[in-house]
């Protein structure tokens, strides 16, 4: 097998069509097909199925693709060590959360003198996990609660990426100056179920989070809900109306930039487990090292206790 074939597999994958991958490639698409016929008849499992529109990996050949985008990355890193000039990638998948944006500034503020691309993308979970599994991503940034922890260890296991703690947080009661609660030392899950809530859109992760509990009620009790996929229209909402949200210890300084107030909830035993996602047996980039080393910084004690 030869890298070359690869590089024909994961572009004809990614285009989900041979014509346009040999477009792509500048190769003939006789010549790419074969390329294609015979890596499936090196490897004895077939990788495509062929319909009127173009192509689509199968079961196998979605494990292909993994391994391929894997060994594909890292050989552009090697190449990399010979080059004055090779061209610099951070490119990270979290889960929407404010403090993000700090890190990111004190990232580039740090290298604003190199040459580096900076790509974020807020995700979801399970759209994290998928993004790093790809090679869309090279790390993730993940927070998964009390009912959710087990099922991302299982998820993990089997696209084979590895979680690396952060420390521990828990929630607490977002909201802003138009909140009655404002200015509160503390506040009850009885007390917020008579304001509205703001909540991302759900996904498999999030639904699992209707199991819990806090101070004995249950979250779904909560009927005034809105949906918000947008940073942005989040603290807006916040800092102009009574709606509040639950969010993680660690962000409180970036919404008190807001005025906005990270209020503790009596007697909140939801245990938020914070940690980053990366591909197994796969060397991290010098730019991903140093992000890493600005994720460790978020807890220096390892947890943070309501």
């Amino acid at each position: 097998m030869q890298i070359q074939q690869l590089t024909y597999f994961v572009t004809v994958a990614e285009q989900g069509s041979i014509n346009k991958a040999a477009e792509r490639l500048f190769v003939t698409q006789p010549n790419l097909s074969k390329a294609i016929s015979n890596l499936e008849s090196e490897l004895n499992v077939h990788i495509f199925d062929r319909t009127n529109k173009g192509v689509v990996l199968t079961d196998d050949g979605k494990k292909l693709y993994q391994y391929a985008r894997t060994i594909l990355s890292q050989m552009e890193l090697i190449q990399g060590l010979s080059s004055k000039e090779r061209p610099r990638l951070l490119s990270i998948a979290s889960y929407p959360i404010i403090t993000m944006g700090r890190l990111i500034s004190k990232f580039y503020n740090n290298h604003k003198q190199e040459e580096i691309a900076l790509k974020l993308v807020e995700q979801r979970m399970q759209q994290v996990i998928e993004s790093v599994e790809s090679g869309e991503a090279e790390i993730g940034f993940v927070m998964s609660n009390n009912v959710q922890v087990k099922e991302l260890k299982h998820m993990l296991h089997f696209k084979n990426l590895v979680f690396n703690p952060l420390g521990e947080d828990t929630w607490y009661a977002n909201v802003g100056p138009n909140s009655p609660l404002y200015g509160r030392d503390e506040v009850t899950m009885a007390e917020l179920l008579h304001f509205p809530i703001v909540r991302l859109p759900d996904d498999y992760f999030s639904n699992l989070t209707f199991y819990l509990q806090i101070d004995g009620i249950r979250l779904t009790e909560h009927k005034k809900v809105v949906y918000v996929n947008d940073s942005a229209a989040i603290l807006a909402l916040l800092s102009k109306t009574d709606i509040f949200r639950f969010g993680p210890g660690l962000s409180a300084p970036d919404f008190a930039a807001y005025d906005i107030q990270s209020i503790p909830i009596r007697n909140c035993d939801v245990r938020i487990n914070v940690g980053w996602v990366q591909r197994k047996r796969e060397l991290l980039s010098p730019e991903a090292r140093d992000f890493v080393r600005l994720l460790e910084g978020l807890y220096p004690l390892g947890t943070i206790e309501n």
